[in-house]
């Protein structure tokens, strides 16, 4: 009897041991760094619930973390990008090809906006604009779905030419629910109504002069992307905040940080070099710090992909 005792209490207590081993493993395993690739790089915002996701993509997908690509658009497409917003007179009262006045609302201030001229890509700038704008976001997708064939447009050496690899698929499938061939599905970007019910739909130029910041907010779309386009400025940056439920309206603009009713201070204040792209998901809480010195410009737009019959039944 004693020693089946002993038995029982001996094979017990392995389970006991295999259990436990099983449950640290676990936890060893989603306690992870940050990812990243060739060209690529993630970065926490909720370190804590970040490193215990399972993959960058998941991370990504829950407003986690984000991800900056390095020398993602060219001088070219930049250039293009920054001479047709130039370009745009906010005084300009001539028709459009279509016959109807040119609408600036993107120009006027808001209680979310100071001193930051937005331009959609769609309704306001060339066709050169239009063509760059074309392929930045082939380019994306392209890098996300892992494709090594898609077109880099630029013959610079360093310039971000290849896809993103398994990681980057993987965050095409949390956030997209797919992972192959997302050039071939329809975009549908984030738009808004001017003061006459039409639609401006991101991607669109924003320009922030001295003081030009944007208030805290969240996105909505599925995923985001934003391009650096110029350097010559002091000041500005994209901060993220850890804490989703925080609302513009609570956020002291010139301190970049929360008001007395939120301690919370930006876990993290960005700014990449002119050519960089950073994109996340749809809640992650971030805000355009003000600029105190020159003119910042980046190339900003939020969306989700569809199949071409979801996106027709829209």
């Amino acid at each position: 009897p004693n020693k089946l005792y002993s038995n029982q209490h001996r094979i017990s207590l392995e389970i006991i041991v295999l259990l436990h081993s099983r449950s640290l493993m676990a936890t060893i395993e989603h306690h992870r760094t940050e990812a990243t690739g060739p060209g690529w790089q993630e970065h926490f915002v909720d370190v804590k619930r970040a490193s215990n996701t399972s993959s960058v993509g998941l991370a990504v997908s829950l407003s986690l973390s984000y991800v900056t690509i390095s020398n993602f658009a060219s001088l070219e497409e930049r250039r293009a990008l920054l001479d047709s917003a130039a370009d745009v007179d906010i005084d300009d009262d001539e028709d459009d090809e279509g016959g109807q006045k040119r609408s600036n609302h993107i120009m006027f201030a808001s209680s979310t906006n100071t001193n930051c001229d937005r331009y959609s890509v769609e309704t306001l700038l060339n066709d050169g604009a239009k063509v760059a704008s074309s392929a930045l976001l082939n380019r994306l997708l392209g890098f996300l779905d892992g494709s090594r064939e898609h077109d880099s447009g630029c013959d610079d050496p360093k310039f971000i030419s290849s896809g993103g690899g398994g990681k980057m698929s993987n965050l095409a499938e949390e956030v997209f629910g797919n992972s192959s061939d997302l050039r071939g599905m329809e975009t549908i970007w984030y738009g808004e109504p001017d003061e006459t019910g039409k639609v401006h739909p991101e991607p669109k130029v924003n320009v922030y002069t001295e003081g030009g910041h944007f208030a805290q907010h969240g996105d909505g779309m599925e995923l985001t992307i934003l391009v650096v386009l110029s350097d010559e400025f002091e000041g500005g940056g994209t901060a993220f905040y850890r804490n989703l439920d925080l609302i513009h309206e609570d956020m002291d603009v010139e301190a970049g940080m929360s008001n007395e009713s939120h301690s919370m201070l930006p876990v993290i204040v960005a700014k990449p070099s002119a050519g960089t792209a950073m994109i996340w998901g749809a809640t992650l809480q971030h805000m355009a710090l003000p600029v105190t010195k020159g003119t910042r410009a980046v190339y900003v737009g939020s969306f989700d992909l569809k199949s071409r019959e979801t996106a027709l039944l829209l």
